[in-house]
């Protein structure tokens, strides 16, 4: 399984939020690499189990600097309230750079896989009424803007199995292509395979 790896990165402050960026989908320890993380929310009385690792797109900006990039962070979630289970993508749109107000964030992305197009769909209930009474992924950067899709069991295992995988965002009728930055395929493919959807 192909593993895209970072390029370098000129600033510090730019290597740090990457840094929290692959924090956020959930880095895991030596003994148990792609082991998911289960907790229940005592907000939601929720069981929560997220993927040890999910997927990161990023997009160069060279118009503002050599290394500038905006990113999107996907992870896979699953919600257990009371035997219903729902699977979500827990993710953010953010950037290391600092933008005019406003910003420039896509209103709409959708991932490219092997020539299929799945759109994602934020949710139009807020976090809590999903189950998240906290966010169950640390958010990268201050100004990072929540992302939540519902899913299914057959879209993750697509995913997990493309060959091609990129995300396509849409601002004002406009195209930006974010390619694969940190791919965490394999922890996906775990989450899976260890009851997550499948119960």
């Amino acid at each position: 399984m192909r593993t895209t790896r970072p390029r370098p990165i000129a600033s510090a402050a730019a290597c740090v939020a990457i840094l929290g960026a692959l924090a956020a989908t959930g880095c895991a320890t030596p003994e148990s690499p792609g082991a998911p993380r289960e907790y229940l929310d005592e907000q939601t009385a929720a069981t929560v189990t997220v993927a040890a690792r999910g997927l990161v797109f990023a997009r160069t900006r060279p118009e503002y600097a050599v290394n500038a990039r905006d990113y999107l962070t996907l992870v896979p979630v699953e919600v257990n309230r009371a035997g219903a289970h729902v699977l979500y993508l827990y993710g953010y749109a953010w950037s290391t750079i600092d933008k005019p107000a406003g910003g420039e964030t896509p209103v709409q992305f959708e991932i490219l896989a092997d020539g299929r197009q799945v759109p994602l769909t934020p949710s139009p209930a807020a976090p809590h009424a999903l189950g998240f009474g906290k966010p169950p992924v640390e958010r990268p950067a201050r100004e990072a803007r929540t992302l939540v899709v519902v899913t299914n069991r057959e879209v993750l295992q697509f995913l997990v199995r493309a060959q091609e995988l990129s995300v396509l965002g849409t601002h004002d009728g406009v195209g930006e292509r974010y390619e694969l930055w940190d791919d965490g395929r394999s922890a996906i493919e775990d989450f899976l395979h260890g009851g997550a959807a499948g119960r």
